[in-house]
């Protein structure tokens, strides 16, 4: 089972415009004014992870997490610098039943762009994926290389902990809103910082994305006090892993 993640209809509309656009189709478009869409809601969303759907007219939002209550958004939203990138399901330091969390919220689906992945895999969590017997690698177009663990995770990782208690009153059906800031720098074509264990910024004053979290959908998770959602990609994530 996989978790709906609500957007806006503006947010929506940028995803269903550059969802099927590979990478250079899509850079392509902010080279013109007229059709740029890296400042619009749902650019930075993380299409290969995230089942988005339309949040309701009538939406009713129980409880906001965002950068504009520092102290809030501090005591239940993290970025974890280990959980950032590439991560591979044997990586050690993984929060308890992590595969089933992340795959709750964010199921990554395999594309042939992540061919060699595992040589670019997070600084704090890399170890040596074994690779299964095969003969021959193959050329950068053929299947990917069969690994024994799984890739699980390539993006940013937002966790939220510690809401369970409070939701579990609250009307099933309300929704958690969750403001994501997009750190541009980190997430740009020079990928030095979003590699390294450098912090993710949450400034308030930077762009963002907003996603909305069914509270039903957040009891019914396999930890409904801790949530991990590959929710942002970097804009060469589906570049390819070239080594």
């Amino acid at each position: 089972m996989q978790a709906n993640i609500y957007i806006s209809a503006e947010a929506m509309a940028t995803v269903n415009a550059i969802q099927h656009l590979d990478y250079y189709e899509r850079v392509s478009l902010s080279d013109d004014p007229a059709t740029d869409l890296t400042h619009h809601p749902g650019y930075y969303l993380n299409t290969n992870a995230l089942h988005h759907v339309p949040l309701p007219k009538d939406a009713a939002i129980a409880l906001s997490l965002s950068p504009a209550d520092a102290d809030r958004y501090g005591r239940h939203v993290s970025f974890p610098t280990n959980l950032r990138g590439v991560i591979y399901s044997g990586a050690q330091n993984l929060p308890a039943n992590y595969d089933q969390i992340i795959s709750y919220w964010s199921p990554l689906s395999p594309m042939p762009y992540h061919r060699n992945a595992l040589y670019y895999q997070n600084v704090q969590s890399e170890y040596c994926v074994a690779l299964t017997d095969t003969d021959s690698m193959g050329d950068a177009d053929d299947d990917l290389p069969e690994t024994v663990d799984t890739l699980i995770s390539d993006s940013v990782v937002v966790v939220i902990s510690g809401l369970a208690a409070s939701l579990a009153s609250l009307n099933s059906d309300h929704f958690v809103a969750l403001t994501i800031p997009i750190n541009s720098d980190m997430l740009g074509i020079e990928l030095a910082g979003y590699q390294s264990s450098q912090d993710y910024v949450t400034s308030n004053s930077l762009q963002s994305e907003t996603v909305f979290l069914r509270i039903a959908d957040i009891l019914a998770s396999p930890n409904p006090d801790l949530i991990a959602i590959a929710a942002i990609r970097s804009e060469m994530g589906d570049y390819g892993y070239i080594y």
